[in-house]
């Protein structure tokens, strides 16, 4: 058999194991994270249970309200900034989601959950960093908890990037969602805006990091 005949053979062999390969581990992370994330459900009313706190919110006189990616109206306070000049506020739905929003000076970044840290692009886009950040939790009887795995993953995000910053349980079936909202100037102070809230799931989503954060930034939670 000659040269031509045997890479031939080889070519044959290898090149559609190497297709399979590829195939099984695409089919493989669609049916242990996407799938998982379809069936996680948004909590509502989850730091205020005043049913008339949305219309409250955008009558405030210094309110803020955005529109979504996917068209949901959302309206929230001036912040409160504190001795170290970070910022608090939250986030209120018209469709009654809501959540709690972080104003992070930008010379200092975002650490917070799983964010180890943020660096501004422009005002839309930056490249955020996660690792294990030593966190913890702690459960019912005051056990103190790990649940993330040591790991450091750097991804650019855009206004309106929704993630798992990380599970709340080992079963996956409580997380913490953040979401991304660009820069915004408050007292000429330029600041990231992030807001997180809750998600749960019956069958509960897989916890390996960074897997489960790569997979649902390419997820849409609707909100």
């Amino acid at each position: 058999m000659n040269g031509v005949n045997v890479l031939f053979v080889i070519s044959c062999i290898f090149v559609p194991l190497m297709f399979i390969s590829i195939s099984y581990s695409t089919i493989s992370d669609f049916y242990e994270y996407s799938v998982p994330l379809n069936t996680l459900i948004i909590d509502r009313n989850t730091f205020s249970d005043d049913p008339d706190i949305f219309q409250k919110t955008i009558q405030k006189e210094d309110s803020m309200c955005y529109t979504s990616s996917n068209g949901n109206l959302y309206c929230y306070e001036k912040p409160r900034i504190d001795d170290n000049a970070h910022g608090i506020s939250y986030v209120r739905g018209e469709n009654g989601i809501q959540g709690e929003l972080h104003f992070d000076p930008v010379e200092k970044g975002v650490s917070y959950f799983t964010m180890k840290n943020m660096t501004k692009l422009d005002n839309e886009k930056s490249i955020l960093t996660l690792a294990d950040n030593n966190y913890n939790a702690v459960d019912v009887i005051g056990n103190v908890i790990h649940y993330v795995n040591e790991f450091e993953y750097s991804v650019l995000i855009e206004k309106f990037d929704t993630f798992i910053s990380h599970c709340r349980n080992n079963e996956g079936t409580l997380v913490n969602l953040v979401q991304y909202l660009g820069i915004e100037t408050v007292d000429e102070s330029d600041y990231f805006l992030t807001w997180h809230t809750i998600a749960h799931s019956d069958k509960g989503v897989k916890c390996t990091y960074p897997e489960i954060i790569q997979h649902s930034l390419n997820h849409d939670f609707g909100i």
